[in-house]
């Protein structure tokens, strides 16, 4: 099985779909390159089932592994999306290189995405998160501030180390971790989030901060379980997920009127264009500026 994470075999000796593989994910960089192997991974593996070679392949064999997934696995459009970036993208690059003499992903339709109208978690939505995850303790504390404190991913959340919030600087403990796309990001540690990565890290003075109950460290799908046993405790009616916590945070953030500075800071984006997709507060009625003007026009 091919594997990004794995020692690479003899350069000289690869095969043509190695070098594809190895190839694409050279590419990128830390949490999005183990996301991208995922999918690539379990594409590779549905080839092998139906005895297919991947740089051999048809559009109809894509195009039915797109129904797989929506019909079989029942993802959603946007995950079905997701799925199929990094492999489309894939055989881009194998057909760039000479790998293959026509992209067989070119042209294969993915399940539209309609879009719904998200309306961002309340305030007092996020302070019942953040105290379901302080009666849980541990991991489910440490999760929930560092989702709320500093909005972050999922994905970012689980990397963290212990030995990543134990430097000082300017008299301020910092943690230090990676962010969507391999950048290293430094943030500082509030007394409220201290307490609780100590907690999670219960005595020990290194590894992963964040474990499953036989000491691994979590992932995307097993922080999710972690995250979900939060949402029951708080008692939220409606479907939370952890992005919309992070969007919820940000939104928070551009309501109680931080600059679009800070909030790009605060959402670790590099460009201020994506932190404004984030905003949820677009139909909130309360914060529409038609009440300033009301107000400074009557008389």
């Amino acid at each position: 099985m091919l594997h990004a994470t794995r020692a690479l075999p003899a350069l000289a000796d690869l095969t043509p779909l190695q070098k594809a593989y190895f190839g694409y994910l050279a590419n990128y960089e830390a949490l999005t390159r183990d996301l991208y192997d995922y999918h690539l991974t379990n594409w590779f593996q549905w080839c092998r089932d139906h005895n297919l070679d991947p740089l051999t392949v048809d559009r109809p064999h894509v195009a039915m592994y797109v129904r797989y997934l929506s019909e079989v696995r029942g993802n959603k459009a946007s995950t079905v999306g997701t799925t199929m970036a990094p492999i489309k993208g894939f055989y881009r690059y194998a057909m760039v290189e000479g790998l293959i003499d026509r992209d067989p992903a070119a042209y294969v339709r993915l399940p539209k995405i309609h879009y719904e109208k998200k309306h961002p978690l309340e305030r007092e939505e996020l302070r019942r998160l953040i105290n379901a995850g302080k009666e849980l303790g541990g991991r489910h504390w440490a999760m929930i501030e560092l989702f709320t404190v500093h909005a972050l991913r999922i994905s970012e959340t689980c990397s963290i180390d212990i030995e990543d919030y134990q430097d000082v600087e300017k008299g301020r403990r910092v943690l230090h971790f990676t962010r969507k796309g391999g950048r290293t990001s430094t943030v500082p540690v509030p007394v409220a989030l201290l307490l609780a990565l100590d907690d999670a890290a219960a005595g020990r003075t290194s590894g992963p901060l964040l474990t499953t109950l036989d000491g691994r460290r979590l992932n995307r799908h097993t922080a999710t379980g972690v995250f979900e046993t939060i949402v029951r405790r708080a008692k939220i009616g409606r479907h939370v997920n952890p992005h919309l916590v992070r969007a919820s945070v940000i939104t928070d953030a551009f309501e109680q009127g931080l600059p679009g500075r800070q909030v790009q800071r605060l959402a670790g984006h590099l460009d201020p264009r994506t932190t404004s997709i984030y905003d949820l507060g677009a139909h909130n009625h309360d914060t529409h500026p038609a009440h300033i003007m009301a107000a400074r026009l009557t008389a």
